[in-house]
């Protein structure tokens, strides 16, 4: 019986000892990214609105540990639009956690299940302030709007940012983020970053709580709006220095 009991003891002492030698999870590193969405981009006129928090449905679609950041930027119409008018974009940060796969969702996805319908899809390069290049995903869409039953289009344009690098697909990111857990050994936090238009006229909100006609810009229009937004906004908010890949 004694000795029964001790080889019981001895297997249970060496069952234990190997939770040592199991491979701890991999360190978590912080994305190139801030979550500081700026108050102004001088260079191209923009003016950020209040910090707009997300809805009840996204909260409940993304893991708890989730950071999120979103505003809208204005700016004076063109001399041919109507009087007082003003271009609109919004500019959203979703920051992954540590389960990416409840944090950052495919965005060719999500945008028909918030009843956009996906037209068509393609690079959109973009070279920023400090001379770097950078190229996002543009997205087309249809829409329908709710009250008058018009359709528009919706125009989103988005890239990743990881702990050391910029992907500009979903493809891409997740590659890069199997190859920095097999050959670097470390997980990383993504952060998916959006700016989108509606090529709509509707009445808006500016960033002092008055109303205001959005200017109805067309799609080659709506592009360089985003070229000069994004090249001034993507180094206020990258670690530059950080980044070894620009994908």
């Amino acid at each position: 019986m004694l000795k029964r009991l001790f080889i019981l003891q001895a297997v249970l002492a060496g069952g234990l000892s190997l939770v040592f030698l199991l491979p701890k999870s991999p360190p978590l590193q912080p994305s190139a990214v801030s979550l500081a969405l700026p108050n102004v981009l001088v260079l191209s006129g923009w003016t950020a609105g209040p910090k707009l928090e997300p809805s009840e449905k996204e909260l409940k679609a993304l893991a708890q540990d989730t950071d999120f950041a979103r505003r809208s930027y204005y700016r004076a119409a063109g001399m041919e639009a109507p009087r007082g008018s003003r271009e609109m974009l919004q500019a959203s940060i979703v920051l992954s956690g540590k389960d990416i796969n409840n944090s950052v969702h495919r965005p060719e996805r999500c945008l028909p299940a918030q009843g956009l319908n996906l037209v068509s899809s393609r690079d959109f390069p973009v070279v920023l302030r400090g001379g770097q290049r950078i190229t996002l995903t543009r997205l087309r869409c249809t829409g329908t709007d709710a009250a008058s039953k018009a359709s528009y289009t919706h125009l989103s344009y988005y890239w990743f940012v990881g702990h050391d690098s910029v992907e500009h697909s979903h493809y891409g990111r997740t590659f890069k983020d199997m190859r920095d857990r097999l050959m670097e050994g470390y997980d990383q936090r993504w952060a998916y970053i959006t700016v989108s238009a509606n090529l709509v006229r509707a009445l808006a909100k500016d960033e002092n709580g008055q109303d205001f006609i959005t200017s109805k810009l067309d799609e080659e229009q709506t592009d360089r709006s985003v070229e000069e937004f994004v090249s001034e906004l993507a180094p206020e908010l990258l670690d530059v220095r950080a980044v070894k890949e620009w994908h």
